[in-house]
């Protein structure tokens, strides 16, 4: 590293609390500004009459964006300046939401969102490395995470309530366009206070295994073009979603060739052999399914009690004082260094008290009073397992392969395992309900019902159909919910099992040694 390099982000003449204050500033930004608002996609469809499901891919590509620049962002710090790079990221974000808010093309809107992951990636990595300095000096990344993931969640909570009020006020475009002019306003902050220093010295860009990572995004793109469009193609009766299906076989094997055969691989497959790591891929397929969860809550919300979307981020919002107390919950536990399979279990048990909550509100007239404990459950077991499981995950991962082997492990996470359970879940209520429409139909005739409306109508057996799928569907999760705390509370997480008993054995065998070492003295002399 030269010896020049300023360690922080900004000139030497900017105060120590005017640092802290743009480092906030910046992150905020990051953090909040987004090119689509999953609330608002109906509004967006409306407006501009293209797919829902493009919004959904891009919204999912944004995603992709940010993990497929993880495992080479160093290098990229390494070859440019820390003013260039902020500054270009802002820019690119910029521009990017501009072009998703005026375009009419759908497959735009995906290439946006996928530039603009990337971009945001690269600027919030340049915030991270200060940040974690600020929030844990002595690189404790327990600690770190414990601190940042409830303000990374609690920061998109807010912003999705936010951008959700300002849409119904001024129309989704005008909060682009407001968020872009934010972007613009931050990149000119960058240029005045950001020093123009490099971080080491220059590194090309010629080991970055750029095959492989055109594989590993064609595939993810796949994938999330089948989960964005299943329903809509009627899944694998499309031509379209069995290509996408091809797309990714062959791509995922020229991905596993390329990473056995490369001096410099894009991906560690050797992290798979560490047992905390396959572990932890278990507990997130757990989390992924709870997470869906909220798909069948937003159902239930807009198809049975009439609300629109600024009503559900209401809803939403109440997951912050569950994040929040999960994020003292978690400070204090790797503060003492407590093991962490309790705090793991407290997650999931929230989680699954949230869906058995969930199980006994699926009645036909409901005050949004009573969905405000669910949601303090849903964000205290979200926030939990986004920082246990990751502690434990990454708990014997070496330090310097740290980026390449957070890509994989967070896509899988925060896309593929989302993105499964939310399309299964739709796919499983649709067959649910016309399974509810066929039972219910052996009771009621159609003539009987438009002849006498005391007895029933079509809406009143619509929603009594989508109430029983509801229950049905929530019923399956809360059985494989108890499999997983199951598992959770007779793995032993590294810990060791009758560790009284072990001791006392250990002990003994060590006074019998002893004391044969005793008798041998003795006898010699």
């Amino acid at each position: 590293m030269s010896e020049e390099y300023n360690r922080g982000l900004f000139h030497k003449w900017v105060p120590g609390l005017g640092q802290l204050g743009l480092i906030m500033l910046f992150e905020a930004i990051m953090l909040l500004i987004n090119p689509i608002n999953p609330g608002n996609i109906g509004q967006m469809s409306g407006s501009t009459g293209i797919l829902t499901e493009y919004y959904m891919w891009g919204n999912f590509a944004t995603i992709i964006g940010l993990s497929l620049v993880l495992p080479f962002v160093l290098r990229v710090k390494m070859r440019f300046r820390s003013k260039e790079l902020l500054v270009m990221a802002l820019v690119v974000m910029a521009v990017l939401n501009v072009i998703v808010a005026t375009t009419t093309i759908g497959e735009i809107v995906v290439v946006a969102c996928l530039f603009f992951g990337m971009a945001k990636m690269v600027g919030m990595v340049e915030m991270l490395l200060p940040i974690q300095g600020i929030l844990s000096p002595d690189g404790n990344r327990n600690r770190f995470y414990a601190i940042f993931y409830p303000i990374s969640l609690s920061a998109s909570q807010v912003g999705t309530f936010f951008t959700s009020k300002f849409a119904l006020d001024i129309g989704w475009q005008a909060v682009n366009y407001y968020g872009s002019a934010t972007l613009l306003l931050a990149a000119l902050i960058a240029i005045i206070f950001v020093h123009n220093q490099r971080f080491g010295r220059k590194i090309p860009f010629y080991r970055i295994d750029w095959p492989g990572l055109l594989c590993f995004g064609t595939a993810l793109m796949s994938m999330a073009y089948i989960c964005a469009f299943g329903k809509q193609q009627d899944w694998f009766n499309s031509p379209h979603v069995i290509r996408a299906c091809i797309i990714i076989i062959v791509s995922v094997f020229a991905l596993i060739m390329r990473q056995l055969n490369t001096r410099h691989p894009f991906l560690a497959f050797k992290l798979y052999r560490i047992r905390e790591v396959r572990v932890g891929v278990l507990l997130l397929v757990g989390q992924g399914m709870f997470m869906g969860v909220s798909s069948i809550m937003s159902i239930y919300t807009t198809a049975i009690l009439g609300y629109n979307w600024m009503t559900n981020a209401e809803i939403n919002l109440m997951t912050l004082p569950g994040i929040i107390s999960a994020g003292f919950v978690a400070y204090y536990w790797t503060k003492h260094g407590l093991h962490l399979k309790m705090y793991i279990f407290s997650g999931f048990a929230a989680y699954f008290l949230y869906t058995v909550m969930l199980y006994f509100m699926m009645v036909p007239e409901l005050n949004i009073s009573q969905l405000y404990l669910p949601q303090v459950l849903n964000g205290y077991g979200m926030s939990t397992l986004f920082i246990s499981v990751w502690i434990y995950t990454f708990y014997k991962v070496p330090q310097n392969t740290m980026l390449p082997s957070v890509a994989p492990i967070m896509i899988f996470r925060s896309f593929v395992m989302l993105g499964f359970f939310t399309a299964l879940f739709g796919w499983l209520q649709y067959k649910f309900q016309w399974q509810s429409i066929g039972d219910l139909a052996v009771h009621f005739d159609l003539l009987v019902m438009n002849q006498n409306s005391g007895i029933g109508s079509l809406r009143d057996t619509q929603m009594s159909a989508i109430l029983a799928s509801n229950k049905t569907l929530l019923g399956y999760i809360i059985i494989a919910g108890l499999g997983i705390l199951s598992m959770i509370f007779f793995y032993q997480f590294g810990q060791e099992k009758y560790r009284l008993v072990r001791f006392n054995s250990r002990r003994s065998e060590k006074q019998n040694e002893l004391s044969g070492q005793i008798k041998d003295i003795a006898g010699s002399v």
